[in-house]
């Protein structure tokens, strides 16, 4: 394939940017630098938005085609690719076409596992390759989940979400995710709302250590995991759609389900085919984004298309 001026050969690179779920997520205290202490597990599902990148021909440009719901600038994929150049990166005009199927205000981590996507299908585009330290250090200036992203399918994530441990997958679960369209919930309206419950008495804190998370979910089958989520709390008995989806999952008989990150999307696990079938079924005649997945063993690598 050539460019539009008919003699510059167009290189495509193409990646998949999987979704998380949080299997558990307690919010701590308020750091000094703004940030809260947290304690999660994360884990890469197979839901993917898919990212192709090429250069466009006008040096120093930044051109993002998909469906989003904020000016170019404030995109992260658009962010990566600025960082990339004031690391050193050849100024070379990017073209980025996204097809979403990940949805915002989820918790599932949309946003930044597009980030991190872009920074490995820039190196691939452009060819300049930091070194692995320095590909980390510029996924954590974009946003505490994005160096999970990089190369993590499993991590047992503490701090502020940069610390991060990686843990083998158990075992290939699967599931269902499900996001009423009419919820979406903003992070930082979320974790005001956890602030005001944490001072009111009404969140326990410290009931999971990192090490306890880490051992359920290794030698544990789902259906006796203890996890849970401290946005959850919060928005029991608040948010009539998050209980409608727990109560759909637990009488379809979920082995466990829980809220991803600080929602509004809720997950369940399902060790039976038919019970998945049917709670896909039912959740399809209320709800506009119903997706099936599985865990992921490994994160995905750009390639040449």
């Amino acid at each position: 394939m050539h460019s539009a001026e008919g003699n510059i050969p167009v290189k495509k690179i193409q990646i998949e940017a999987p979704a998380k779920i949080n299997l558990h997520l307690e919010v701590g205290q308020t750091r000094d630098d703004g940030f809260h202490e947290i304690t999660s597990l994360f884990q890469a599902v197979s839901v993917f938005d898919t990212l192709v990148f090429s250069e466009n021909g006008r040096e120093g440009s930044i051109e993002i085609r998909g469906d989003f719901n904020c000016p170019p600038e404030k995109n992260l994929i658009y962010k990566a690719v600025q960082l990339f150049r004031e690391h050193g990166a050849p100024a070379n005009g990017v073209l980025v076409e996204v097809e979403k199927r990940i949805p915002s205000e989820a918790g599932l981590g949309g946003g930044s596992s597009d980030a991190a996507a872009s920074l490995k299908a820039l190196s691939l585009l452009l060819g300049y390759t930091p070194s692995d330290k320095q590909m980390m250090e510029m996924a954590g200036s974009l946003g505490s989940d994005v160096p999970f992203f990089m190369k993590y399918p499993a991590a047992a994530v503490s701090g502020r979400g940069e610390i991060l441990e990686e843990i083998e997958s158990p075992g290939r679960y699967c599931g269902l995710l499900i996001k009423d369209s009419g919820t979406g919930i903003s992070t930082g309206a979320a974790y005001r709302a956890v602030d005001e419950a944490m001072a009111r008495g009404e969140l326990s804190q410290g009931i999971l250590t990192k090490e306890d998370m880490t051992a359920l979910f290794t030698e544990k089958e789902p259906g006796e995991w203890d996890f849970y989520n401290s946005f959850m709390e919060t928005y029991r008995n608040s948010i009539k759609p998050l209980e409608f989806i727990s109560k759909l999952l637990y009488d379809s008989g979920a082995e466990f389900f829980g809220l991803s990150g600080s929602g509004s999307a809720m997950f369940g696990i399902f060790n039976d085919s038919e019970r998945l079938a049917e709670a896909e079924r039912i959740s399809k005649k209320r709800f506009s984004f119903v997706e099936r997945f599985e865990f992921l063993h490994s994160i995905p690598y750009a390639h040449v298309i």
